[in-house]
């Protein structure tokens, strides 16, 4: 069964083998980074093929939409749009869902565990704001989803674009009530080195909360009980290890530097993420300065539901072509450098936080080197 002897760059992790397994012989293990993958029990296989059916890097380029048009966008709502990341479409769509009685599933953080859930009610969503930079754990979901859409529940998945490509595999047919959104990714790291880093800084705290972004400032905060850490990209690049390593695209999953679904043909009805790119941005109006979405919808589905919350979104129509040029990622995937490469040979023989220091030794100390001559200059101006 091929999909379980390639190596680990076949492989998204997405879940969808596990689930679709008749005979439930695949369970998703880790492996020493932390990241999960199929493993079968051959002695209860059949041979059924179901699994390499399902797997998104197998038929990834089944579907695949160009753009029907492109939208800057941000919430009207100045305080959803202030939790929320970019211009806060998601959490637009998810209430549109869940006032028509359907249910919303996205990912969460609590605590330090990051997964998917399933919302049904307005009182659940902010659970779902804010950016996750790590591989959200799907296990057990995509069944909730059929059986959703078995009872004629409208459903609204959120995920990345492995993850929405896994999930429309696994419900193998096209259904009207089901509303498939994914995000711009730039690659996913493991919860195990998550964890890792922050046990390493909250040094034992019990983690109360987490979040990686506020507005458009990659800003990476911890709160504990006797505890609080928080670090700004723009302000101190490279005192959080784990920021920087995302950012730079460092500890991405093996699959993420081939990923097939970065490029402007998507799986989804909507593409959302952060409109980088965006020309003459200073002439729209200032509640924009706190983020801008972008909305890519690839469906007539897509793009009517765009229609239906219009009423509770700024929304500007903008070429397909600035979007794509503005965001890498809708051109090709994250690419896998030097530092990425050590950082795979030295973790997990090392910590995470002892890998991530070794292999990004020579730029901080390139940064301490001009923080302090700029601070030299600007006293003896």
């Amino acid at each position: 069964m091929s999909v379980f002897n390639k190596d680990k760059a076949a492989c998204c992790g997405c879940n969808a083998c596990a689930e679709i397994c008749p005979k439930h012989c695949i369970q998703m293990v880790e492996d020493a980074q932390g990241f999960i993958y199929p493993q079968v029990d051959s002695s209860v296989c059949v041979e059924c093929g179901m699994c390499e059916k399902v797997c998104p890097l197998e038929v990834a380029n089944l579907s695949l939409r160009k753009p029907l048009k492109a939208y800057a966008a941000w919430n009207k709502n100045r305080q959803e749009h202030l939790l929320s990341s970019s211009g806060g479409a998601a959490y637009i769509f998810s209430s549109y869902i869940i006032e028509k009685g359907g249910v919303v599933y996205g990912c969460t953080s609590d605590g330090i565990d990051v997964r998917h859930i399933r919302v049904e009610n307005h009182s659940e969503l902010f659970k779902l704001q804010g950016s996750k930079y790590v591989q959200s754990d799907v296990r057990g979901l995509f069944k909730k989803v059929k059986n959703d859409l078995k009872i004629g529940k409208t459903v609204l998945f959120i995920g990345t674009p492995c993850q929405v490509a896994g999930l429309k595999n696994y419900i193998g047919h096209h259904n009207e009530h089901l509303y498939l959104v994914d995000l711009i990714c730039h690659g996913v790291p493991s919860k195990q080195m998550l964890h890792e880093h922050i046990k390493h800084v909250a040094k034992g705290e019990k983690i109360q909360h987490i979040s990686f972004r506020k507005g458009t400032d990659y800003r990476f905060s911890i709160t504990a009980n006797k505890f609080s850490y928080e670090v700004s990209l723009w302000e101190t690049p490279y005192k959080d290890l784990y920021l920087r390593g995302f950012i730079e695209g460092m500890i991405n999953r093996p699959c993420c530097y081939q990923c097939p679904f970065a490029c402007s043909t998507r799986v989804s009805d909507i593409t959302i993420g952060d409109f980088w790119g965006l020309k003459n941005a200073e002439l729209l109006p200032k509640e924009s300065k706190d983020g801008i979405s972008l909305l890519l919808p690839m469906t007539d589905k897509g793009l009517n539901l765009i229609h239906a919350v219009g009423d509770n979104m700024y929304i500007c129509e903008r070429s397909v072509d600035e979007a794509v040029n503005g965001n890498t990622q809708l051109r090709h995937p994250s690419l896998q450098g030097r530092r990425s490469r050590l950082f795979n040979i030295l973790y997990p023989i090392l910590s995470f936080d002892t890998a991530m220091n070794i292999v990004l030794a020579d730029h901080k100390a390139i940064w301490t080197l001009k923080t302090i001559i700029i601070k030299h200059v600007r006293r003896n101006k």
